[in-house]
C-alpha cells in the first residue's frame, strides 16, 4: 500500500461544503431490520496523529490518536444504495453510535498519512475499537490491531504523523467474505459527458498496484498489479455497480472529495491510464477540478482468491516418491512434497545447501510466469517440511497456488485428524509468516486426489468428514474464509443424480454427495467443485452425454 506518487499530501476536509447538497445524518446511523449492520463507510481526517504500542515494547495491540481531528465525519454508503452525507464527529465516535453501526465486530479501516519529515504516503490496515472523543483536548482514540501495514517492520515505538485520512469500511453482512479496493494515480479528472448528469473520471499515471482489503469481520489484505483487477471486474461487481470516494488535491493544495458510482472500467496498461464511466452523488462544491494525488477507494465486492481468467496447469514434477527398493536407482529426493525448500533450486533460485543457484537453477515458477500461469495446483504436500520459501516465491510472481492434503490423511481415523489438521495452519505451510491467516498465495485446498475411485471408493466418505474438520480448525483461528476447499474427483458416471434425460453425468454423484452430507451441509458456500476433467469444450460446454447442453450449464 505504498503510494510512491504521492508527495505534499494536504488534508483540507473541513465540512460537509466538500459534497454540496449532502445532508447531516441522525446521530443513530442504526442497521436497518434488513441488516446486521450500518452500510455506511466514513471518512475521518485530521492533519496530526500518532500511533503507540498500548503495551511497552509490544507490537500486538496499539493506541491511534488523532489531534483536533476535523469536526465532521463524511460518509458514502456501500451498493446498491447510492446515499452521501456528514455525521458530526462526536457522535460518529460515540460509543452507543459505533454498537448500532458496528455491532460486535470491530470494522477494519485503512489509514493513510505522511511519517514525520517524510513527503511520502504511507498506510496501515488496522481494525478498530473502543473509539473515544475527548472534547476537552479535542483527541481521538481508538484501539488498534494492525493487520498490514507498508513498511518493512513496525518498530514497538511511538509512529508519529501528518495529514491522516481513515476510511472505516461498513462490516460484511450474513458471514460473507467481501473487500474493498483501493486505486491511485498522480492526477484524476471529472469530464461531462454527452450524457447528462454522466461523467468521465479519467485517471493518469495510475498504479502500478491495486490494493484490496478485507470488511471485517475478515482480515486478508493484499495488492496485484493493476491488470490483475479489471477482468475480474464482472465477477466481483456484478450485481451493482460500485459506489467510490474519488479524493485527491487540488491545485490550491486542499483535499477535495467527490462521491461516485462507477461502471464501464478501462484500463490502458501501456499509458498507465484507468477511466470510468460515473453518476455523480450529491452535488460538488464548486467546479470540478482536477485532482493530484488522487485515491480511489471502492465499496466491497465479491472476492476471490483465484484470478480470473484463470491460466494454470497441474505441477509436479517428480513421481511417487520414495521406494526403498528402488530410490538408489530412480529418486534422488525422498518422498513427492515438491514445495518443500531442499528442491528450490527447481522450481527458484535458492536452493536449500547454498545462498543462491542462479544461473544453473531451474527457476520453474519463472518459466511458468513467462507462459502466462498464474494458478498452480499441488498434489502432494507433507506439513513436517517448510513451505514459505515456495510460495513466498510464487506470490512475488503473483502466482496463486492451491495447495493440498496428500491422499494418505483421508485413509485415517478422526483422532489422526485432530493431531495432524493444526500442522497445516502454521506457517510454512498453509498460513502467513504470523500464522494468524492464509498465506498470501493461497487460493484454495484440495484434500485428496480421486479417492471416489480408489479402493473402490472406501474412503470417499472420510474425505467429506475431513473437509469438514478443517474447515472447523480454519474457523477457530479465525482465519479468512475465502479460502474455498474441494475435493477432486474423477470425471466418470457413477449413477444418480442423474442428466435433464436420464443421462448419467460425469461426478454429479460424487458432487451431490459432498454438498449434502450433514458434516459439510454447513459450508455450502465455501466448498469448491474439483472434477478431473480433461474433456473436449464441446462436452464440457455445449452437448454433454447429447443432452444439448453443457455439462457446466
Amino acid at each position: 500500500m505504498k503510494f510512491k506518487h504521492f508527495l505534499s499530501w494536504v488534508i483540507a476536509l473541513a465540512s460537509c461544503s466538500l459534497v454540496a447538497g449532502c445532508s447531516t445524518s441522525d446521530s443513530s446511523d442504526s442497521a436497518t431490520s434488513d441488516d446486521q449492520y450500518s452500510s455506511r463507510i466514513h471518512v475521518i481526517a485530521s492533519k496530526n496523529g500518532r500511533i503507540v504500542p498500548a503495551q511497552p515494547g509490544s507490537t500486538d495491540s496499539w493506541i491511534l490518536t488523532l489531534d483536533n481531528p476535523e469536526p465532521t465525519a463524511l460518509w458514502y454508503t456501500d451498493r446498491p444504495s447510492q446515499e452521501v452525507g456528514s455525521t458530526p464527529i462526536e457522535d460518529y465516535i460515540n460509543a452507543a453510535f459505533w454498537r448500532s453501526a458496528y455491532g460486535d465486530v470491530n470494522p477494519n479501516a485503512t489509514v493513510s498519512f505522511q511519517r514525520t519529515g517524510s513527503d511520502e504516503l504511507d498506510g496501515l490496515y488496522v481494525s478498530l475499537s473502543k473509539p473515544s472523543y475527548n472534547e476537552k483536548s479535542k483527541t481521538i482514540t481508538f484501539d488498534v490491531k494492525i493487520l498490514n501495514d507498508t513498511f518493512d517492520q513496525v518498530s514497538a515505538d511511538t509512529l508519529a504523523f501528518t495529514n491522516v485520512t481513515i476510511n472505516v469500511l461498513n462490516n460484511a453482512v450474513d458471514d460473507k467474505s467481501v473487500s474493498s479496493y483501493i486505486q491511485y494515480a498522480s492526477q484524476a479528472v471529472l469530464q461531462p459527458t454527452a450524457v447528462s448528469d454522466q461523467y468521465k473520471v479519467v485517471m493518469s499515471d495510475a498504479g502500478p498496484d491495486m490494493i484490496w482489503v478485507d470488511n471485517a469481520p475478515g482480515q486478508y489484505s493484499d495488492s496485484r498489479p493493476m491488470s490483475y483487477f479489471f477482468p475480474q471486474w464482472p465477477y466481483v461487481f456484478k450485481d451493482s455497480p460500485p459506489n467510490a470516494a474519488l479524493f485527491g488535491t487540488t491545485a490550491t493544495g486542499k483535499l477535495k472529495l467527490y462521491f461516485l458510482t462507477l461502471t464501464d472500467p478501462v484500463y490502458d496498461e501501456a499509458s498507465n491510464q484507468v477511466s470510468y464511466t460515473t453518476k455523480l452523488l450529491g452535488q460538488t462544491s464548486g467546479a470540478l477540478e482536477i485532482l493530484n494525488q488522487a485515491v480511489l477507494s471502492i465499496d466491497s465486492g465479491a472476492f476471490s482468491r483465484f484470478p480470473v481468467p484463470g491460466k494454470g496447469t497441474g505441477y509436479q514434477a517428480f513421481g511417487q516418491g520414495y521406494d526403498p527398493s528402488t530410490a538408489n536407482n530412480t529418486y534422488i529426493y525422498f518422498g513427492s512434497d515438491i514445495a518443500r525448500k531442499q528442491t528450490g533450486s527447481l522450481w527458484g533460485t535458492q536452493s536449500y545447501l547454498s545462498q543462491s543457484c542462479e544461473p544453473s537453477c531451474r527457476n520453474d515458477l519463472k518459466t511458468m510466469k513467462s507462459l502466462g500461469i498464474n494458478l498452480i495446483r499441488l498434489y502432494d504436500w507433507d506439513p513436517r517440511n517448510d513451505h514459505s520459501q515456495f510460495l513466498d516465491y510464487a506470490d512475488s510472481l503473483n502466482i496463486k497456488v492451491v495447495v493440498p492434503i496428500s491422499n494418505w490423511l483421508p485413509t485415517q481415523s478422526p483422532s489422526v485428524w485432530n493431531e495432524q489438521v493444526p500442522s497445516y495452519f502454521k506457517p510454512g505451510n498453509f498460513s502467513n509468516k504470523n500464522g494468524t491467516d492464509w498465506h498470501p498465495a493461497v487460493a484454495g485446498v484440495i484434500i485428496s486426489n480421486e479417492l471416489d475411485r480408489e479402493n473402490g471408493g472406501q474412503y470417499y466418505g472420510n474425505v467429506i468428514g475431513l473437509v469438514a474438520r478443517f474447515i472447523q480448525e480454519a474457523d477457530k483461528r479465525g482465519f479468512s474464509k475465502n479460502v474455498p476447499v474441494g475435493v477432486p474427483v474423477t470425471f466418470v458416471p457413477q449413477g444418480a443424480p442423474f442428466g435433464p434425460g436420464g443421462q448419467n453425468m460425469p461426478s454429479w454423484k460424487q458432487f451431490n454427495q459432498l454438498l449434502t452430507d450433514p458434516r459439510t451441509a454447513p459450508y455450502k458456500d465455501r466448498l469448491m467443485l474439483c472434477p478431473n476433467t480433461y474433456n473436449s469444450k464441446e462436452y464440457l460446454f455445449e452437448n454433454a452425454e447429447s443432452t444439448g447442453q453443457g455439462w457446466f450449464s
